[in-house]
């Protein structure tokens, strides 16, 4: 038998018992002169059922459709099968468990093929704004040096978005520091400060994140290879390249949105607005000036089509 070719999927108790020839309850031997005769498929449902073994009926909820010796079908719990039919049944199962699974890659790679032009479509997306961040960033770090980056990385690193600043006490909240403190008022040390948020930073995320690791290596590239792929490849996969195509595939939709996550993060991060509140860190922003006109010119022609009327 090709199991690629006739694999039998049951999603539900009535396409079990809507089956010609199936039966709820049946005798087996030595109950009756019925045998085993092969697994045809496994099930799992949300309710239970009675295993089809007359003398069993064991309740369950995963469990395989079985014909019989004089040609019948009935559904039976795993350790049913097991105990009454050994290892021919194991046997059985595996064989079938496998080609299930194999049939449900094969149907993944299957689909993703055919979503193939927005695959397409998203890495030209990708591949764009991955090169303008990538572009905005390198310009970034040539004017502010690696210093300042490092902190804003360390920042990044920290979650640590808000920017503080030092700012002596109120007369009460010094009175209540001196109390819970071995400093003591009208003592000889400066008067106590508290820090006090001046500015938050937009699109750390963005400074933390491996971009071309996440973008390029993990995403784009496999996408672009992935686009060669042709309806019929799947199939004649090997089972272990098989596993790693289909295990790929179900990352892509969160792979992408993650990507996507960070792009905003950069595109927050890289405003004439968000960049101007490094002032609070002591950075020298008149370098930075060239850069923030650019992008403040780019905001403008953004607000600007933002604003037309769609055609």
């Amino acid at each position: 038998m090709d199991l690629d070719q006739n694999v039998v999927v049951i999603d539900n108790y009535e396409e079990l018992a809507g089956r010609p020839g199936f039966a709820p309850s049946l005798s087996f031997h030595p109950q009756g002169d019925r045998k085993f005769g092969s697994v045809v498929a496994p099930y799992r449902f949300r309710d239970t059922i009675a295993c089809g073994i007359k003398s069993c009926h064991t309740q369950h909820m995963k469990g395989y459709l079985i014909t019989t010796s004089d040609g019948l079908e009935t559904g039976i719990g795993i350790d049913c099968g097991r105990k009454h039919f050994g290892v021919h049944f194991t046997r059985q199962k595996k064989q079938i468990d496998d080609a299930v699974q194999r049939k449900r890659r094969i149907d993944t790679v299957m689909r993703a093929v055919q979503e193939i032009p927005a695959y397409l479509v998203t890495v030209t997306e990708l591949k764009r704004d991955y090169q303008h961040l990538t572009d905005l960033k390198r310009r970034f770090m040539d004017v502010v040096g690696v210093r300042v980056f490092a902190e804003l990385k360390e920042r990044a690193d920290r979650g640590n978005t808000l920017i503080t600043k030092s700012v002596p006490m109120t007369k009460s909240e010094a009175e209540a520091h001196f109390a819970t403190t071995n400093r003591k008022k009208g003592d000889r040390k400066d008067w106590p400060e508290k820090e006090v948020p001046v500015a938050k930073l937009d699109g750390l995320e963005f400074i933390r994140t491996k971009f071309t690791d996440m973008l390029v290596t993990n995403l784009i590239k496999p996408l672009e290879r992935f686009a060669a792929t042709k309806p019929g490849d799947a199939e004649k996969m090997r089972p272990r390249a098989l596993y790693n195509e289909a295990k790929w595939i179900g990352k892509v939709p969160g792979d992408i949105a993650k990507a996507r996550e960070v792009i905003r993060a950069g595109n927050a991060f890289f405003t004439s607005e968000n960049l101007m509140k490094l002032v609070h860190l002591e950075v020298d922003i008149q370098p930075l000036g060239p850069m923030l006109q650019d992008l403040r010119e780019a905001e403008r022609l953004l607000a600007a089509d933002q604003s037309q009327p769609d055609a």
